[in-house]
């Protein structure tokens, strides 16, 4: 494919055909990929590129979406600053954000939101204000609320109700994610008030299971009614409506009514093929089996959750490698232009500065936001390389660290506690950890330790060590009456079988579990 140079501007009847495909791109698709086409490889191929992009994104194709936008970027940013850029970088963002890149998505979010200043379009301005606040909603949420409730200022300007009802419901689940059941109950009453968000199912489904959430929270007799709608929808024909519905249903059912709601819906969702909510569902479903003593059927769901956990996980870490392979050629060729642009002083200076900011944004791609450990797509970079040195004389020693009873903390103590949590025990495995050792975030309240050169036994000393640091630390600082323990699981390889040593750890970890947790595992 050929590309334009920043000589060739965008003709005005090319930048219609080019709007047009962007303003058609959700209602009609298959419209907005004929008229994107049709101007790729011209003079708007950058701006078509976007539209491309998106559509890419929204079929799951994200390494192509990646390719389409970056290389839209790589000529956008040449250009004078404009809407076109903006959208390519909301999109970029987007898609780090489903890569679980959140510090890079959060980094592209926050040059949408300087552009669209610099450029004075209201348009932009709003999406980048509400797109930067959902993506901080759990790492920074008085920011995510602050950028929100902006977004609705600028949407209600636009006279755009969707945007403002969005953006309420948006709040309304971060309010109740925060323990503030009345804030979220004012923000779900305003989404309601917007007769346009029924159009879209599955934004009613979020909206009644959040209301429902809220008016038990709030111990509201209203609750009676907003089940029946939720029960409404449950035979709803797309399946994560449906699955929403039922979810938020079992969460404050008896055990016996959840398990058949849930069986009802697993049922409903085999039929229909997998989906993302599935983990969950089993999960809830574990739990429910347990409450009633149905301890084989709670294993079995148990398991299902399992699978499908690392089944997602492994898709992700393909398309995420896929994905950086991608960016890194469309980095190469970046280098390549800039280095043709050296000539001028003071394109030489600003080449500096970018990359000063590239090497920055590497460093974050590494790091876990809350915790500062490293993030799970470093662990397994890493450690396949650590794996290729697994020999008999050198092995590669593993341990998973699950914190019990997690989800306990976080509904009896809210999700800022349970961050909290999470960061302090990450400092103690930090402190833990030796010169050459591989801390890092697994995942949820899941946390890796490599040690090259290494046995399991020799490991798990050092593990014995942090489970009684942990149970030493003064919690109660945080809040009275908690008290944390965590479960480990560790293994060894010598050969460069990482996933293996891992499956091996994860298996003595929940062989931990089912014996009473708060202990080290690292033998059969």
């Amino acid at each position: 494919m050929t590309h334009p140079t920043p000589d060739a501007p965008c003709q005005p009847s090319s930048d219609h055909a080019v709007g047009l495909a962007w303003a058609a791109r959700d209602d009609s698709p298959e419209r907005a990929s004929l008229l994107s086409s049709a101007e790729l490889g011209g003079p708007c191929d950058a701006q078509a590129g976007v539209t491309s992009g998106y559509l890419l994104w929204r079929d799951g194709a994200l390494p192509q979406a990646v390719e389409r936008i970056g290389r839209s970027l790589m000529h956008l940013r040449q250009q004078p600053p404009s809407v076109w850029l903006g959208r390519g970088l909301n999109i970029l963002a987007a898609l780090q954000s489903q890569l679980n890149r959140p510090d890079l998505a959060v980094s592209l979010y926050e040059e949408q939101l300087t552009l669209a200043r610099s450029i004075h379009d209201p348009e932009l301005l709003a999406t980048a204000l509400h797109d930067l606040g959902v993506e901080l909603r759990f790492s920074d949420p008085e920011r995510a609320r602050q950028h929100i409730t902006d977004s609705i200022t600028a949407f209600r300007a636009l006279k755009y109700d969707f945007g403002v009802a969005v953006a309420h419901l948006n709040l309304a689940e971060a309010e109740q994610y925060s323990g503030h059941p009345h804030e979220a109950l004012g923000h779900v009453q305003a989404a309601l008030t917007y007769p346009l968000l029924r159009q879209h199912p599955l934004m009613t489904a979020e909206l009644q299971a959040t209301l429902f959430g809220v008016y038990h929270a709030l111990g509201d007799p209203r609750a009676a009614g907003s089940a029946a709608e939720l029960r409404a929808l449950t035979t709803h024909p797309h399946p994560e409506v449906h699955l929403t519905a039922a979810l938020a249903l079992a969460a404050h059912a008896a055990p016996p009514e959840a398990a058949a709601l849930l069986e009802a819906a697993l049922q409903r969702a085999r039929e229909l093929g997998s989906h993302t909510l599935l983990p969950a569902v089993h999960e809830q479903l574990s739990a429910a089996h347990a409450r009633q003593g149905h301890h084989d059927r709670a294993l079995h769901h148990l398991h299902e959750t399992l699978r499908l956990t690392r089944e997602r996980h492994a898709a992700e870490r393909h398309q995420s490698f896929q994905s950086f392979e991608v960016l890194q050629r469309i980095q190469a060729l970046q280098e390549v232009a800039e280095q043709e642009r050296t000539r001028n002083t003071e394109l030489s200076a600003h080449l500096q500065e970018l990359r000063a900011l590239n090497s920055r944004i590497r460093e974050l791609g590494r790091t876990d936001h809350l915790t500062q450990l490293f993030n799970r797509e470093h662990l397994f970079n890493e450690g396949e390389r650590l794996v290729l040195s697994a020999t008999g004389r050198t092995p590669l020693a593993g341990a998973i660290i699950d914190i019990d009873h997690f989800k306990r903390i976080n509904d009896t103590w809210g999700h800022q506690l349970g961050d909290a949590v999470l960061r302090q025990l990450a400092d103690l495995i930090r402190a833990a950890a030796q010169p050459g050792d591989l801390p890092a975030r697994y995942g949820g309240e899941e946390f890796v330790l490599l040690r090259p050169g290494a046995t399991a036994t020799q490991l798990a000393v050092t593990c014995r060590a942090l489970n009684a640091h942990v149970q030493q630390h003064p919690w109660h600082t945080l809040t009275p009456d908690l008290r944390v323990t965590v479960s480990i699981g560790v293994a060894d390889t010598t050969t460069p079988d990482l996933d293996t040593m891992l499956g091996t750890a994860d298996r003595r970890l929940y062989s931990v579990k089912r014996s009473g947790r708060n202990a080290v595992q690292h033998l059969d």
